[in-house]
């Protein structure tokens, strides 16, 4: 199992998880429709995850396994599971909208880059990606509440997430 965690900073309620192009003519600008209640829009090449609060500091794990995560302790919720095809070299990564890559976790290693380090999915794979998130269920109510305090200052520990990559089939021999 391989895993990279960092902290991505949420803007506009929502972050990515999105795939370095290799190719400019692999590359699909397609935007994510945001007139859903899907809390994941998957686009070709990303993952657009929606939060419930607008702006705040979230840590988001990516995490390559064979199997499906077992019972999870009752504080995170599965919000669902998508496909999601490679379109290039299958290297992953989380970013802001307007912020960035995210920052290394506390205690790990960044990449070369200095961020966090990339997610490494077979480009000949189709995966079925498990989405977890952690304090979704009153995220909205305590962030109101933080901005409500004469102090404001708290930005982080609303929400968590754990993006799940697992193998689902290979793809055939012309690519597809």
């Amino acid at each position: 199992m391989d895993i990279v965690s960092g902290v991505v900073s949420i803007e506009y309620s929502h972050f990515y998880v999105h795939e370095a192009i290799e190719n400019e003519s692999e590359r699909d600008d397609r935007t994510p429709d945001f007139r859903t209640d899907e809390p994941v829009i998957v686009t070709p090449g990303q993952l657009t995850v929606v939060s419930c609060v607008q702006s705040h500091d979230a840590w988001v794990s990516l995490m390559l396994t064979e199997v499906e995560p077992g019972q999870q302790p009752e504080q995170w919720q599965l919000l669902g599971t998508w496909p999601y095809l490679p379109i290039s070299g299958g290297r992953m990564s989380m970013s802001g909208p307007t912020t960035g890559p995210a920052t290394p976790a506390m205690d790990w290693l960044p990449g070369p880059t200095g961020y966090t380090p990339d997610l490494q999915l077979d480009p000949a794979t189709t995966y079925t990606v498990h989405v977890y998130a952690r304090g979704r269920h009153d995220s909205r109510a305590r962030y109101e509440a933080a901005m409500a305090r004469e102090q404001w200052g708290l930005h982080e520990g609303f929400e968590d997430y754990v993006l799940a990559f697992i193998p689902s089939d290979a793809r055939r021999p012309d690519g597809r």
